[in-house]
């Protein structure tokens, strides 16, 4: 045999350059198989960190849609209190300045002013008694009063003046209280109610304010509702003492109406003037037919018509304008006791003919 050959030393040495030979390559395979499996770790750990992230994108992106709706909830309580202290810094606020306005007395406590006690001291009552229906169950609580309108009268403000020029921009009267502040602006106070005459009155235990063209009065057992605050009866309490012939009942038509409740009919610019301006509720129902006067304004006669809380009077000078049709001055020539109109004894209106 080959191994035969050689000699003991030379096969020792033959054996250790084969097993040197064999530790060397297998250092290197090593080395291989060790930067394999490293790889195959580092490849193995990213994957797991890849499917990690993953799963964290999903979880938040579904807890995202899922608490969005509580989240909004979450703000709108976190800013609830904030609207809250605005709120009560705001009705703070108003409540200062109305008993500024009121000298230091909210109004409806405590005593009554000079005024208010002059303005009540003879036990008159708001409105007079009036045999038809009112216009509104604020109205309906006064029938039956007795007492004098007159007992109101008081004296106005030295800067109360005449009325503004037609279609000019009203600003807030500082001279209107807080109470009639936004019934007074909601219906075009300067047209349809003219200037303040006099301050805030407590009559007969109700806070009153007397204007150019009525009285505004305060319900306050109808808060919250549109008969909280009220146009007084004027033209009932102008005309007490007269009397106006009734129309006889006609079929209510375009541009024409009847009224059962008085026994009357208003037509043509003083029904578009009543529909537009308030209607029922500012100016009550027609205590007289369209009749002629003599108004103390002009000097000149006048077509008007007579509602439980205004005079309606018809200008022509001023047709196709805004002032064809005005409101007569009730409340200055109540509250001053001025001179009324100049009636012209009114005759049976004409019978409105059956369609």
């Amino acid at each position: 045999m080959a191994e035969d050959r050689y000699t003991a030393a030379e096969q020792a040495l033959f054996e250790r350059e084969v097993e040197n030979r064999l530790r060397a390559e297998l250092s290197s395979v090593r080395e291989e198989e060790i930067k394999a499996a490293a790889q195959r770790a580092a490849e193995s750990e990213l994957e797991q960190r890849r499917l990690m992230l993953r799963d964290e994108l999903d979880s938040e992106v579904v807890e995202t849609t899922a608490e969005s709706p509580t989240a909004l909830r979450d703000e709108a309580n976190r800013e609830a209190p904030s609207k809250l202290v605005v709120g009560i810094i705001l009705l703070i606020l108003l409540l200062f300045l109305l008993v500024v306005y009121n000298r230091g007395r909210v109004p409806g406590f405590g005593a009554r002013s000079g005024a208010s006690a002059t303005a009540s001291g003879s036990g008159g009552a708001l409105t007079p008694i009036l045999s038809g229906p009112m216009a509104t169950p604020g109205a309906l609580a006064a029938q039956g009063a007795n007492g004098d309108a007159n007992s109101q009268i008081g004296t106005g403000l030295p800067n109360a003046g005449g009325v503004d020029a037609r279609n000019s921009i009203p600003s807030i009267d500082p001279n209107i209280n807080p109470l009639f502040v936004p019934f007074y602006y909601e219906h075009d106070g300067l047209r349809v109610f003219g200037r303040p005459l006099g301050p805030l009155q407590t009559v007969n235990g109700r806070q009153v304010q007397w204007f150019e063209r009525t009285r505004l009065e305060h319900w306050p057992e109808y808060v919250g509702t549109s008969y909280e605050v009220q146009s007084g009866l004027v033209g009932v309490e102008y005309t007490d003492g007269r009397s106006f012939p009734n129309q006889t009942f006609f079929t209510s038509r375009p541009g024409l109406r009847y009224f059962p409740e008085t026994s009357h009919g208003v037509g043509g610019k003083f029904l578009d003037y009543w529909d537009t301006h308030g209607g029922l509720h500012i100016f009550g129902y027609p205590i007289s037919e369209e009749i002629i006067e003599i108004l103390p304004e002009t000097k000149q006669y006048h077509t008007v018509q007579y509602f439980q809380r205004a005079r309606l009077e018809l200008h022509p000078q001023h047709a196709g304008t805004l002032d064809e049709v005005q409101l007569g001055l009730l409340g200055r020539a109540l509250y001053f006791n001025e001179a009324k109109s100049t009636s012209i004894p009114p005759v049976a209106p004409t019978p409105v003919p059956l369609p």
